[in-house]
């Protein structure tokens, strides 16, 4: 008979793995591999609900059949786990025989107990194990299971959670590149179409259209639409209040059905042909100046009730871009050009609310600096941006400008050092006409430009000691008069400086103004170089492919996971714009979908051949004095060990210590040490057992 654990002994024994595992498939296997091991049970299984919550769907199973999943599919109260599933209450069954609700999946089982996992008071899935011993669980048993049940949907529930805002942060990129097509377009129809084909590359969209109300014929009819034929365009029509588009047309209120084939308001009156995959219908009505004029009908596949809820935002949200997308066509017809730019600064604004989303970073220095960056936008105050070239120090100052309370107010942006310095103080300040040979009239200058806006001055480290006298007066005084002019302005301008060099070792060489440092240095903003944040690369990477593969109207290209690790090597001193360049000359010049690693072209010769020096010395065996010591270990077990055992002991030995010393390094993540050694996450739990490694 088993020995008997403490279940929070046992509980705790895997905690750690269910903490940083991510992956769902190596969790539910995990949780029922502890399941089966603790009850010392012939079988089990880890079943969901599938996206209706009609059904049980098996995830993972041990002991079972190979299609098993295929044949078993449980009805909500069907079976000892669809009763428990619906009862919410763990279901503890001695003798099959006598259960009238249990079905059998393999002859010889005699008992079992199942366990509900819960969101709250919901259950989203059963953990089930079977014995061939009639009564084989006990009270131990069902209190440990309910543990691991808890604390598996306790983490599932946060991953969901995780998963949802990852998501929701998805659709709210895909109604910022639907905003920009506003002022791209201004035919409401090329705005509809350049949306839907966004949709259908983004979320799968199946087909999509625009119907509009003719007065004449009485009907709303399709003026534009996606994977429509002629024939179904032409069948498409409604009346008001007929089927969900008239209904939707008359209420002027949105519908959102999960599944349309099992709708039985849906007319189909276009006679497109229904397949067995589960499809969302959204049906949203258009309103311009308050009236509905039409109704936006959209059809996605459908996945879970989260993103369910998602799409039904991002398909409003579309109605309301598409309402200012036909209230722009109309008064660009009526030539109300006044109105229109409204509308395109509404759309401006629109996009701005995001901008601090724009920049890229997962690390724990960018998350630091994102709430840094957060907490002083809407500030008044000066702020120092520091940082080496290329690492988006502009974008920084763009973010803060954006998401301040003068984001509708000008951004005023000037590179210090790409103007002379005898040409950058009027650039600042302005000059009244004749304040010398060529000044023809008079000139507004850069300040004065960003009144109650922000003035970005970039390299401020380049600019002149006498003007720096200049820039310190009026950051203390607020006014200023343009050169040649006794008139004072008085102005309200934030001002963001910029520099790569070290500004405190030019004070102490005389080369830039104590005063003026400190007057700029209220709010210091200093941004990592890349090679201090080298978990960003693969977001990096990632983004700057799309944008590449946009930009040069390229299908996306991927890095070959050689060439990732080259760049992982690579210490990067144009830091993000030299990822950029590297990855867009990549990009272009490669034939195929993958970048290889001899595609991948490094500033740096020396550095190339150092990193394929590293990379034969990491391919080499151990070090000779390494070798010595195992050599002579070895032979110490030899001697000490019959020959049919010694190659497994030494092996074993081996193995033990290597998958040790790896688990370590990584922070007991089993997946990361499963990739580390080349094996799959199941042969390293096998393996980890064996060896007698917890």
């Amino acid at each position: 008979m088993k020995e008997f654990i403490n279940p929070l002994v046992a509980l705790h024994d895997i905690t750690l793995t269910l903490l940083t595992e991510e992956d769902p498939e190596v969790l539910l296997n995990t949780i029922l591999d502890q399941a089966i091991d603790y009850t010392d049970a012939d079988s089990g299984s880890i079943a969901l609900l599938d996206p209706s919550r009609k059904y049980l769907e098996i995830k993972v199973f041990r002991g079972l059949e190979k299609d098993t999943p295929e044949k078993v599919k449980l009805k909500l109260g069907e079976g000892v786990t669809g009763r428990c599933i619906l009862t919410g209450k763990l279901r503890n069954v001695g003798n099959v025989s006598e259960d009238p609700y249990y079905i059998s999946i393999r002859p010889d089982l005699q008992s079992e107990l199942a366990i509900p996992l819960k969101a709250g008071n919901k259950s989203f899935g059963v953990i089930s194990v079977d014995s061939s011993k009639q009564k084989a669980f006990n009270t131990n048993h069902e209190e440990y299971l309910s543990m691991l049940a808890n604390y598996a949907a306790q983490i599932f529930t946060n991953q969901e959670s995780i998963r949802h805002l990852i998501h929701r942060q998805f659709i709210q990129d895909i109604l910022i590149e639907i905003s920009t097509l506003l002022g791209k377009y201004p035919d409401f129809k090329t705005v509809f179409e350049e949306s839907i084909h966004l949709l259908e590359k983004k979320i799968g969209l199946l087909r999509g259209a625009i119907y509009l109300f003719d007065n004449i014929i009485d009907e709303l009819r399709i003026v534009n639409s996606i994977n429509y034929t002629e024939i179904e365009i032409e069948r498409s029509h409604y009346k008001q209040g007929e089927g969900i588009t008239g209904s939707v047309y008359s209420s002027g209120r949105a519908m959102a059905i999960p599944d349309i084939n099992q709708d039985q308001t849906f007319l189909n009156k276009s006679g497109i042909p229904r397949s067995d995959q589960q499809t969302s219908f959204f049906s949203t009505p258009i309103f311009v100046h308050e009236k509905i004029v039409g109704v936006i009908n959209i059809e996605v596949p459908f996945k879970n009730n989260s993103n369910f809820s998602d799409l039904n935002f991002l398909i409003s949200m579309l109605s309301t871009l598409l309402s200012q997308a036909i209230n722009i066509h109309n008064l660009i017809q009526n030539s109300n050009a006044d109105i229109q730019s409204k509308n395109i600064l509404l759309k401006q604004q629109f996009d701005n609310k995001y901008s601090f989303e724009n920049i890229i970073g997962k690390s724990e220095s960018m998350q630091k600096l994102f709430h840094m960056l957060k907490m002083s936008a809407d500030s008044n105050s000066t702020v120092l941006i520091t940082g080496e070239s290329g690492t988006g120090k502009e974008l920084f100052a763009t973010a803060l400008h954006r998401n301040s309370r003068r984001s509708e107010k000008n951004m005023v942006k000037i590179n210090c050092a790409a103007i002379p310095a005898d040409l950058l103080e009027s650039e600042l300040f302005g000059y009244s006409k004749g304040a010398f040979t060529g000044a023809e009239k008079d000139y507004t200058g850069k300040i004065l430009s960003a009144h109650e806006g922000t003035l970005f001055l970039d390299e401020i480290g380049e600019m002149d000691i006498k003007l720096q006298s200049k820039l310190l007066r009026f950051l203390q005084d607020k006014e200023f008069s343009p050169l040649g002019s006794n008139k004072v302005y008085k102005v309200n301008v934030r001002i963001i400086a910029a520099t790569n060099a070290d500004l405190e070792s030019m004070i102490a060489r005389k080369l830039f103004r104590e005063d003026l440092y400190y007057r700029l240095n209220v709010l210091q903003i200093s941004i990592p170089p890349l090679r201090e944040r080298m978990e960003d690369l693969y977001f990096l990477v990632e983004y700057l492919l799309n944008k590449i593969s946009e930009n040069n109207y390229k299908n996306k290209k991927i890095l070959s996971p050689e060439a990732l690790r080259k760049l992982e090597h690579y210490p990067f001193p144009g830091n993000v714009r030299e990822l950029e360049n590297i990855l867009e000359r990549a990009a272009v010049l490669s034939y195929g979908p993958t970048i290889s690693i001899d595609e991948i072209t490094l500033s740096s010769k020396s550095f190339e051949n150092k990193l394929a020096y590293s990379e034969k010395k990491e391919n080499e065996n151990i070090s000779s004095n390494e070798s010595s010591c195992l050599s002579q270990w070895i032979s110490e077990q030899i001697e000490n060990e019959n020959d049919e055992f010694i190659h497994k002991k030494i092996i074993n030995i081996i193995d033990k210590e290597l998958i040790s010393q790896i688990l370590k390094k990584t922070y007991y993540n089993k997946s990361k040490t499963a990739r580390i050694l080349g094996l799959n996450r199941i042969t390293l739990d096998k393996r980890l057992k064996e060896l007698n490694l917890n």
